[in-house]
């Protein structure tokens, strides 16, 4: 999975996203190596791939975890998700600040604008940052696909309404996934089967 850390370079600011990497150190000094101040995590959703480092994270780091309370059964049953995948996964803390559709996240001066779309898991989420034109898409969308829908608490008709939401942010907004490559909007559109439909 891809985790990310997103910083503000005129407020040396920071925040992880998605803390799947069970060794979170490298992520805290390469903030560090950099003068950037990790204050809070985000997660799109509650997946063990993209929560497995999340306890070892917050014990390193001590900030809030900004997430959605309808992910909290995800979140809860990710050392048993670990078993079927072959990942250790230490349970998750809970999430300290419950996220909702159009609340803005801030990270310094960057404004990431919460999206809920649901469909990978009932309270997945995006978070975009507009004035930058990046979407950070977590197991919505990939280069080329889409996030599983065959997971418990996953619904089509869900992904479907969530896709259909993205698709009209913008050609240009580039797609940060929670898998495989970075892309676009508009790469998307032309060759992605899902969106194109």
């Amino acid at each position: 999975m891809n985790q990310y850390l997103v910083g503000c370079r005129a407020t040396n600011t920071a925040a992880l996203i998605d803390c799947g990497d069970d060794d979170p150190s490298r992520w805290i000094s390469h903030a560090a190596e950099n003068g950037m101040d990790i204050t809070k995590i985000l997660q799109t959703h509650g997946h063990v791939d993209h929560v497995a480092g999340l306890a070892q994270t917050v014990e390193l780091l001590n900030v809030p975890i900004h997430a959605c309370s309808k992910d909290w059964a995800i979140f809860k049953s990710a050392p048993v998700q670990g078993l079927m995948f072959g990942i250790t996964c230490p349970s998750p803390p809970p999430i300290d600040v419950d996220v909702h559709d159009g609340d803005i996240i801030e990270v310094g001066n960057l404004r990431f604008e919460v999206l809920f779309t649901p469909g990978h898991s009932p309270g997945h989420l995006c978070f975009l940052e507009r004035a930058e034109n990046v979407l950070i898409a977590g197991d919505l969308l990939f280069q080329g696909s889409i996030g599983r829908t065959d997971l418990p608490g996953c619904s089509w008709e869900d992904m479907e309404k969530s896709l259909a939401r993205v698709a009209k942010l913008g050609e240009d907004v580039v797609v940060f996934p929670g898998h495989m490559g970075t892309t676009t909007i508009g790469e998307e559109l032309r060759h992605n089967p899902y969106l194109k439909a």
